[in-house]
């Protein structure tokens, strides 16, 4: 039984040998997270130098360099906010470019042999999950002021009182869908990954390889999707 994975090991809990549970940190998403977080910041210092070399040039280098790949990337979402946000997308894309190009880098991460992404881990994205949470609200009362709080009461105003519990359990299942939706998925995504890895090395497992990048970009894809559904459902003017 020592060796079964557990549901508390999931958040760091480990049994003892008198049958207790003591609190550990893992470091591992940490460093990897971080890792992922100074190439981020590298390559976007390179992107701004190549930026600055086209010196206004609206014609792409026929060259691929960093300018082609973060639009690339960015281009595989832009379009998503602006259909969900209308004209007004400019104001979060900050934040949600932020989560697309974090959560990607870090899925593509675990692809390498005998590295994990740091999005396996439940708690590293119930904390983007948690941002997600504050900035939606954040937005929602920038937008409206104390009036955001009546999309919590509902339409009548007599069933406040059914709906304000309803919409507070709502946005706080939000933050554990978040989480789990890219914690189950990347957890599982790794493990095919690394058990065909093992099972035919040396060889390579294209086939298993390329499947693991769809799921890399699908997972980085709804968690930033869902993000600006949530923007826009806080900044929504009432009908």
């Amino acid at each position: 039984m020592k060796h079964l994975v557990t549901f508390a090991s999931l958040f760091g809990w480990h049994e003892l040998e008198g049958g207790y549970f003591v609190r550990a940190i893992d470091p591992t998403p940490l460093f990897h997270s971080g890792l992922v977080a100074l190439i981020l910041v590298a390559l976007a210092l390179g992107f701004n130098r190549e930026l600055k070399k086209m010196k206004g040039e609206v014609i792409p280098s026929q060259n691929f360099n960093l300018v082609n790949l973060f639009e690339l990337l960015a281009n595989l979402i832009i379009g998503f906010i602006q259909g969900i946000l209308g004209h007004e997308w400019r104001k979060y894309l900050p934040i949600i470019l932020t989560l697309w190009f974090f959560i990607l880098f870090n899925n593509l991460f675990g692809l390498i042999p005998f590295f994990a992404p740091a999005t396996s881990n439940l708690n590293m994205n119930a904390a983007m999950a948690i941002v997600v949470f504050i900035a939606t609200h954040y937005y929602g009362f920038r937008a409206h002021g104390i009036k955001y709080l009546k999309h919590f009461a509902g339409p009548v105003l007599l069933l406040a009182p059914l709906m304000i519990p309803i919409e507070l359990i709502g946005h706080l299942a939000r933050v554990l869908s978040l989480s789990f939706r890219l914690f189950g998925n990347m957890l599982a995504d790794h493990a095919v990954v690394a058990l065909f890895l093992f099972l035919v090395a040396p060889f390579v497992p294209i086939a298993f390889m390329t499947l693991g990048i769809v799921v890399c970009l699908i997972q980085a894809l709804i968690f930033s999707i869902l993000t600006t559904v949530y923007f826009s459902i806080a900044v929504a003017e009432e009908h």
